[in-house]
């Protein structure tokens, strides 16, 4: 299931079991590694860890104990601040390794109350490991000796974690779905891509990320990112894809985490820009909701920018200069589409015809997604 709800939240899929249960075999040979010889004693932190403990406990390759203590920081989906112990530290610590399982870390509050009774027990040391880690949430100095996940700050549940104690068992890390719709749009010139992104901005409240308008804007403010990329203009190159995926992730950014949001247009261009944007876009939990394919006859795009040349007086509105433009696009777009295809979000707009209709053909898209 890509999407369950729960109560009165839906959530989608952001990590597999099989990608979680392959990092806590990495992460178990690890300290396999770095504890041989100290018969560590794991501290697992109810009620979330237990999966997590339990996973790591089996790949572990060292002796080890494990023990729990019970916390609770949680009602619903916002941290409430207030830490109260219900199960306490029953084993002897004195000389002991210890290391404190947890299945998240936030603004570090319990683990530095676990520090702190723990070490009144004269432990030999004290270690953290935590499978997933909100560096966005820290307010604590801590030092966190085992990380498996850096991720968001977004509400997640599944494999352990809880929705108001649903979804523990779900295999799957599930993250709240803040109702985001990203798009790529692709449209031939004169395909109306941009009348149309226009519409969906006003009626979705979606940002706009082109790349031509971003590349200016970062090149006038004279940010790092847009004097490098001067120096590729100048030099008549290609501006190289990480530098342009880092332009747009500044942007995509500076939105801030709840926007609705963003309609990408002019990026991507090839697949490996394709696969470089849905990196980005999952390191921070988000994705590409939908590929709009806005398809429009030869002739007709032929028809509408000979007259746009008339009207606006623009010099590359010419047919000969069009007929190579339009062999570039579909030259750049085909196994683009063929790759969104593979990843089931390309939606064909047929892009001949009334505006409205065809917008109202986009937004039963949009509203489905």
């Amino acid at each position: 299931m890509d999407r369950i709800t729960i109560k009165d939240k839906t959530f989608r899929v952001s990590m597999s079991e099989a990608e979680i249960k392959q990092r806590v075999r990495e992460l178990a040979l690890q300290m396999s590694r770095d504890l041989e010889g100290r018969n560590p004693l794991f501290l697992a932190v109810l009620n979330g860890a237990f999966i997590f403990a339990a996973d790591l406990m089996r790949e572990m390759t060292i002796p080890c104990e494990i023990s729990f203590v019970k916390l609770a920081s949680y009602q619903g989906t916002t941290s409430t601040g207030t830490i109260h112990e219900v199960l306490g530290i029953n084993e002897d610590l004195a000389g002991r390794t210890v290391v404190i399982v947890e299945d998240i870390v936030e603004t570090g509050l319990t683990i530095r109350r676990m520090i702190e009774q723990i070490g009144t027990r004269r432990p030999a040391s004290v270690k953290v490991c935590t499978l997933f880690f909100k560096p966005e949430r820290l307010t604590e100095d801590l030092k966190l000796d085992y990380v498996a996940f850096s991720i968001p700050n977004d509400f997640i549940l599944g494999y352990g974690l809880d929705y108001d104690q649903q979804g523990r068992g779900l295999k799957d890390l599930y993250t709240l779905d803040k109702d985001m719709r990203n798009i790529v749009i692709f449209g031939a010139p004169g395909s109306g891509k941009g009348t149309q992104s226009d519409k969906l901005i006003e009626k979705y409240g979606l940002n706009h990320i082109s790349t031509g308008d971003v590349l200016r804007a970062e090149i006038k403010k004279g940010t790092e990112l847009g004097k490098t990329a001067q120096q590729y203009i100048d030099q008549g190159q290609l501006i190289p894809d990480d530098l342009m995926v880092s332009i747009l992730a500044s942007v995509y950014d500076s939105f801030g985490r709840e926007h609705k949001g963003v309609i990408f247009d002019g990026f991507p261009r090839t697949i490996p820009q394709a696969e470089a944007l849905k990196a980005m876009l999952a390191e921070r939990g988000d994705n590409v909701a939908a590929m709009l394919e806005l398809d429009v006859p030869e002739d007709e795009l032929m028809k509408r920018l000979l007259l746009r040349g008339q009207q606006s007086g623009r010099a590359d509105d010419n047919e000969e200069t069009i007929k190579k433009r339009l062999v570039v696009y579909h030259s750049q777009t085909q196994p683009l589409i063929e790759w969104y295809k593979q990843e089931g979000i390309h939606y064909h707009i047929d892009g001949l015809g009334d505006l409205d209709r065809i917008f109202s053909d986009i937004c039963k898209v949009v509203d489905g997604i």
